[in-house]
């Protein structure tokens, strides 16, 4: 498990990945305090959640988000935020952020999200395909294919062809024993390659 953490002020991710490691030592956990160091970071550890403060003098605000939602859409995000405006709270979760944990509440409460989160992508194994391994960019692809979105658009997003993404999906109908991108879209689901929150 990796977890990515950004907020401008060192003392708030060194007190969470303080916690976090007492919690269980096997995590792997980067700071940053930049937006610049989240990109750097997040290229070449890929996490599985990465939380993140929505305000900081960069004035970053959503853009981080939007970063992650089109190049790494397999990311899940928890927002650690002392924002309490209800509008900017459901816009945060209408762009797919995972959890919002108002710094105000113990960092034991910001714990309890990262549990539930991993508990949702724990794969359910299903004997017919217990050696199912997936990339990164299948990851990616699912995820997109989840979302409703067309070979056309994963395409553009992904920066690669049309016929790319299709043949990734292909392959995938093939392994799983597919009719369509629906029930890959399940199968996948029950396997808990993608997340429904």
């Amino acid at each position: 498990m990796k977890i990515l953490l950004y907020d401008d002020h060192i003392l708030v991710t060194e007190a969470i990945a303080s916690y976090i490691r007492n919690v269980d030592h096997k995590i792997s956990i980067v700071q940053c305090q930049t937006t610049a160091e989240v990109k750097e970071s997040v290229g070449e550890m890929i996490p599985d959640i990465f939380i993140s403060d929505v305000l900081s003098p960069e004035n970053a605000g959503l853009s981080l988000f939007h970063y992650f939602n089109q190049f790494y859409p397999s990311v899940k995000i928890i927002v650690y935020t002392s924002i309490t405006n209800s509008y900017i709270l459901e816009s945060l979760i209408n762009l797919g952020i995972s959890r919002v944990v108002n710094k105000s509440e113990k960092i034991s409460t910001l714990w309890e999200s990262v549990e539930e989160i991993l508990k949702t992508q724990k794969t359910v194994t299903i004997s017919d395909h217990p050696e199912l391994i997936l990339t990164i960019r299948e990851k990616e692809v699912v995820e997109y294919l989840s979302k409703g979105m067309s070979a056309k658009e994963i395409a553009k997003l992904l920066g690669t062809s049309v016929n790319t993404v299709n043949n990734q999906k292909n392959e995938l109908l093939a392994r799983l024993n597919c009719n369509n991108s629906t029930d890959l879209v399940i199968k996948l689901t029950q396997m808990g390659f993608i997340g429904i929150y």
